[in-house]
């Protein structure tokens, strides 16, 4: 029999910094030495992430139609693997999970005929943002539930906040989880030795048969100009309501990638492959309607000095 290909997965919340810590993974002597595939999956049709993955030499697939945890496409997480393991054949599979995945063991969804003998669970690693993880864990159960059933803990952006936060943030941690061994970096540039001494431990329990309540997701693309003024009042506006943005805006006179996390808007140069303005909003207890609203009211020639 043919020796089980591991699968390292990677969790954490919306904006924790999973596409920069893969994209570092990549580069990895351990990992770049060997054949790889990759498995986006992303909570929107756009495949946003996937075109922020650095280019290399190996197989992408991209799932867009839920979280890989969810029942809802365990359909097309199983048709993917199948196809990994018939016609990649890889030494090592990297899954990028949503960031408001709802989780549970992946070795029982892939507990099938066709695929408990070509797949193992090598580990489950979870990225926790440094400056937002408390903020968010109070109010939604995915992010301490990520926490809960990883096999190693990387604190990210620990270069943006105090070391008190990073000790008091250790400790809420600690209660989550306290077997999973836990390092911190900043940039997602995590320790070849740390990734190398993880184990997966398997925790078994029921698979989510829905996304999580209260979550929406709308994805936008215009080939006109979006205008600024009003593109930035809509930010503000939704408050709370809006947990993640992420995509290209093309302005009056520039277009930019643009991302916003636990409120703060950034911005840097676009990615090539997507369209002048394409975007996906996620938000939270609003009505998926008004979401795409507020943002489509923006799509406008700006004629503005």
């Amino acid at each position: 029999m043919k020796t089980p290909i591991p699968v390292l997965l990677l969790t954490g919340y919306l904006g924790a910094g999973k596409t920069t810590l893969l994209n570092h993974l990549l580069q990895l002597p351990g990992i770049r030495a060997r054949k790889i595939a990759l498995i986006i999956n992303e909570f929107g049709p756009l495949g946003i992430d996937g075109k922020l993955v650095a280019p290399g030499n190996y197989a992408r697939f991209e799932l867009n139609k839920g979280s890989v945890f969810c029942i809802c496409i365990k359909t097309d997480f199983i048709r993917t693997l199948e196809t990994i393991a018939r016609e990649v054949v890889p030494d090592l599979v990297i899954i990028e999970a949503t960031g408001v995945a709802d989780p549970c063991d992946l070795s029982q969804i892939i507990d099938s005929p066709n695929l408990r003998d070509a797949f193992q669970i090598g580990a489950n690693v979870c990225l926790v943002d440094a400056c937002g993880f408390t903020a968010v864990a109070a109010f939604l159960r995915t992010a301490p539930r990520q926490v809960m059933w990883a096999d190693g803990l990387v604190i990210n952006k620990s270069d943006l906040v105090p070391s008190s936060d990073l000790d008091s943030l250790g400790r809420i941690l600690q209660e989550l989880n306290p077997v999973a061994p836990r390092t911190v970096v900043s940039h997602g540039r995590i320790p070849e030795e740390f990734l190398d001494g993880l184990t997966h431990q398997v925790r078994l329990a029921p698979v989510p048969e829905t996304p999580l309540e209260g979550l929406v997701s709308v994805s936008l693309q215009t080939d006109g100009v979006v205008n600024e003024a009003d593109f930035l009042a809509a930010i503000a506006s939704l408050n709370g309501s809006l947990l993640r943005l992420k995509g290209t805006v093309c302005f009056k006179n520039r277009t930019r990638f643009v991302e916003v996390i636990h409120g703060r808007v950034s911005e840097k140069d676009p990615p090539a492959g997507l369209p002048k303005t394409a975007f996906t909003a996620i938000g939270w207890q609003i009505d998926k309607a008004a979401l795409h609203s507020t943002f489509h009211s923006c799509f406008q020639y700006d004629t503005r000095p």
